[in-house]
């Protein structure tokens, strides 16, 4: 953010580089000298003549002092002294490093301030932990305040809206946010955001922000019962399915009088497409991972269910997915947001190795085989450390040859 020194004061570019990457010089009102000796690669920089008669201009300032050799043809060391550092600083056209903190450390916790969510504070505090040890943030570097406000904006949105809306809306144009921002907003979300999974993409991080580039739809067929407008509406009557746009997973209730015994979500669109309707099943399109309306209204659907169990009600929950880290990481997740009694469907190692033998079986990545290694989860670790074993994935479209 600070101006960069003029070509004409190399040297006290050099002294201003040296005080500040020093662990306490710039932190404190230090008195004392420091010092430094002129290698060829600086007369190589500014040339010879240039350097000498800027060591001379500085010394006659008194800000410096030079050790001269060779007649005072060659220059040995350049020392100088901490107290002047300020104006060293004013006549090299630069800010401070300590002024430059400052007003970050200023600005940073400004915004943490208004900060409404746990991730963003996250976000803002590794900031300020990086400004304590001496660093300027890159973010603020590189983008300025309109990141920040970004950001600032994004956590506040509760209703899904267009990303160019957005941009539009809060960013003073359409653009802003699709050319500058969006990549970097996407590894906050990632690294910060408790709705965002390691192998989401970026539509679906950006969507956990309400942040969209079309709008959140539930794609569906089977048993269930919603109320509208206040009319019960049973959706079993479009047995090839249908979909609940954006508004409708806002407005719609779920009705008390469900007669689902079977959920299945199902991760890719083929095999959603190809399962055929049956009576008391619910049938999910996940499209990987639920955007947050749709996770919201499933949630709700899940309160329902949940008094019907306790009721007596026999409702089974299923997924079934890619046998491949992501297909692991997306069954994790509906289990642990969704529907804590999920249970894997056609994710089992007899289904792996029968479709690795008729040949269908993909080479894994090193860095995936890396990740699942790690993974845990216990209704998938024989799958798990199968396909850690073979090093083979298997997509779920093979299950429709």
């Amino acid at each position: 953010m600070g101006q960069e020194g003029k070509a004409e004061f190399y040297i006290l570019g050099k002294i201003i580089a040296r005080f500040e990457n020093s662990a306490n010089d710039w932190r404190e009102e230090t008195d004392g000298n420091r010092s430094f000796k002129i290698q060829q690669a600086d007369y190589d920089v500014l040339g010879k003549s240039e350097l000498i008669k800027e060591a001379r201009e500085l010394e006659q300032k008194g800000l410096i002092r030079v050790k001269w050799f060779c007649g005072g043809s060659e220059i040995e060391t350049i020392t100088y002294r901490l107290k002047d550092m300020a104006d060293i600083y004013r006549i090299a056209g630069r800010e401070s490093k300590k002024s430059r903190l400052d007003n970050a450390r200023e600005f940073v916790a400004g915004y943490e301030k208004r900060a409404e969510t746990m991730w963003l504070n996250a976000y803002y505090r590794e900031l300020l932990q990086e400004i304590e040890r001496g660093k300027y943030p890159g973010d603020l570097e590189k983008y300025g305040e309109v990141l920040f406000r970004c950001l600032d904006m994004l956590e506040k949105l509760r209703e899904p809206m267009f990303e160019r809306v957005f941009s539009s809306k809060y960013l003073n144009g359409s653009k802003v946010f699709e050319d500058m921002l969006k990549s970097r907003v996407v590894s906050i979300g990632k690294k910060y955001h408790p709705m965002v999974d390691e192998v989401m993409g970026e539509h679906e991080i950006l969507s956990q922000m309400y942040l969209e580039d079309y709008a959140q739809e539930l794609e569906l067929k089977g048993e269930l019962r919603i109320l509208l407008g206040g009319r019960v509406i049973d959706l079993s009557i479009f047995p090839y399915g249908m979909v609940l746009n954006s508004a409708t997973l806002k407005h719609a209730e779920i009705d008390c009088d469900q007669r689902i015994r079977k959920i299945i979500t199902v991760e890719n669109k083929a095999n959603y497409i190809s399962m055929p309707y049956e009576e008391g099943t619910l049938i999910l399109f996940c499209h990987g991972f639920f955007s947050p309306k749709e996770r919201e209204f499933l949630v709700r659907l899940e309160q329902v269910l949940q008094e019907q169990r306790q009721a007596g009600a026999d409702i089974e929950y299923y997924h079934t997915g890619d046998l491949d880290y992501g297909g692991v990481r997306i069954f994790r997740y509906i289990r642990t947001k969704i529907f804590p009694l999920v249970k894997p469907l056609h994710m089992d190692v007899d289904w792996y190795e029968m479709y690795v033998k008729l040949g269908y079986g993909m080479d894994m990545g090193a860095s995936s085989w890396e990740k699942l290694k790690k993974m845990r989860e216990p209704l998938l670790q024989p799958l798990i450390d199968r396909m850690l074993a073979e090093k083979k994935v298997v997509e779920q479209e093979c299950f429709l040859f």
